[in-house]
């Protein structure tokens, strides 16, 4: 017979397999492609292909990581992949780990390693579709018959997606992404073989929680047990800017969104400078479409897009967005290379080594964003009220955090300077606010008003003293 000290170690080991939504509040989170993070001394290779980032590398850099303050790293698929597959998503084999990374043992160590840090890992994961192309499918497992696929009723000539904008669209569901075999959840066999290994991959390799990939492709009924049976926090990929789409997958499919919404207006705000306005709408509504908004994925950059500084290459623009991620509401996520400067286009330019950089830890967005991070879990911010907003013109916005933080940003871009008179409405005269970024700078309410000058363009987190 089990003692009851053993049971309560195995109870112990089962609820440490994943952390729940609510516990994944309170975490900053570091994306990584683990194929472009450590890896060989060499200083370029080619995009397309595997480069050379291990698990154990990940692993010896995590000082790196956790310095800048985070405190959980969300990785590219672990699972072996078609030939080509160095970012995850051609799967081909569920049951067996990609060999370029290392072996099952390294990837159980760099997950040990990670929480005796007090870091979690999210591990992203593909259950829409498999790798190559349906002539492959005899190569691969466990789907290798073809009733575990969809065919191509419904869909153009070459079988791909062509409705990407209408809400649970059949075709979207139906039919393939870039040609890839689209895996049939409907098939008994398929869903319960997915449910299952998302099960065993998360308690086998003591996951925290799970991005997942492809979201709208797949039916939201299917998503909904494959985030059960994960047992964690999960966060989907929604690829889409309006929120009318984006919102129904959360709580239907999956426990948390990528808001894709709010990447876009950031970057429409601070990239292509325009107004303010726009991003406090978008902030005002969402609380009314989202079914909790602090679940949500907040981000500037991913592997998916152009970074910002590709876009506009002005550093101080990039910290008062992300300022704005790392402030505002959700859960902030962070793309590697950023803290270097990273300016890489489209796909696979977005995607550099990272090792080419030296991990410079002097460099001024490392320092910014190490020190950004450390005010932001200071002030609890993920237990703060969701952000009012006081102002918003075409430069400038203004949003309280909770009772004594305002947050102030500009789009007007390095070396400008620009100062506005905000309407503060019951705040008292004489209350004194002072910038957690730069100790001489204070500014004090008079007749209902804060004067805030944003000095260079750079941003302001003002804490009341």
């Amino acid at each position: 017979m089990l003692s009851h000290t053993l049971i309560a170690a195995l109870l112990v080991s089962i609820v440490n397999a994943g952390h729940s939504p609510e516990e994944w509040k309170n975490r900053t989170i570091y994306q990584v492609l683990t194929d472009r993070f450590a890896g060989p001394s060499t200083s370029s290779c080619d995009l397309h292909n595997y480069c050379g980032g291990t698990w154990n590398g990940l692993a010896s850099k995590l000082n790196y990581i956790s310095t800048l303050g985070f405190d959980a790293i969300w990785i590219s698929p672990v699972i072996e992949n078609t030939p080509g597959g160095y970012h995850g998503y051609w799967a081909k084999n569920l049951s067996a780990v990609n060999t370029n990374f290392g072996s099952p043992e390294d990837l159980k160590n760099l997950v040990k390693e990670a929480h005796e840090m007090g870091m979690w890992v999210m591990v992203d994961v593909v259950a829409n579709h498999m790798g190559g192309t349906i002539g492959d499918i005899n190569t691969f497992s466990p789907f290798n018959q073809n009733n575990h696929y969809h065919d191509c009723t419904g869909c153009d000539s070459n079988c791909d997606i062509t409705d990407f904008n209408t809400l649970f669209s059949e075709n979207c569901e139906h039919c393939r992404l870039a040609g890839l075999p689209d895996l049939n959840q409907d098939n008994s066999y398929v869903s319960s073989m997915l449910n299952s290994w998302i099960k065993s991959l998360v308690s086998d390799f003591n996951f925290d929680g799970i991005r997942v990939d492809t979201v709208p492709e797949v039916k939201p009924t299917f998503w909904h047990t494959f985030n059960e049976a994960a047992g964690c926090y999960a966060v989907g990929e929604v690829f889409n800017g309006d929120p009318k789409y984006v919102a129904p997958f959360q709580g239907a499919a999956l426990d948390g969104i990528l808001s894709y919404p709010m990447f876009f207006q950031i970057r429409n705000v601070f990239a292509d400078q325009q107004s303010f306005k726009q991003l406090q709408q978008l902030s005002d509504d969402m609380p009314n479409q989202f079914q909790d908004v602090t679940l949500l994925g907040t981000f500037v950059d991913n592997h998916d897009n152009v970074r910002f500084l590709n876009i506009k290459n002005d550093r101080t623009l990039y910290k008062n967005a992300l300022i704005h991620v790392l402030f505002s509401s959700g859960i902030p996520i962070i793309y590697y290379g950023t803290e270097q400067g990273f300016s890489g286009g489209n796909d696979p330019e977005c995607r550099e080594i990272l090792w080419s950089s030296n991990y410079d830890t002097t460099n001024d967005l490392y320092q910014f964003i190490k020190s950004a991070v450390s005010i932001r879990k200071e002030k609890v911010v993920w237990n703060l009220a969701y952000p009012q907003w006081f102002w918003s013109d075409d430069n400038v916005g203004v949003f309280s955090r909770g009772n004594n933080m305002l947050i102030a940003t500009t789009n007007v871009g390095s070396n400008n300077d620009i100062s506005k008179l905000i309407p503060l409405p019951g705040f008292p005269s004489g209350l004194k606010y002072c910038d957690v970024f730069d100790s001489n700078y204070c500014t004090t309410m008079s007749n209902g008003k804060l004067n805030i000058q944003l000095s260079g363009g750079m941003p302001r987190v003002l804490i009341s003293q």
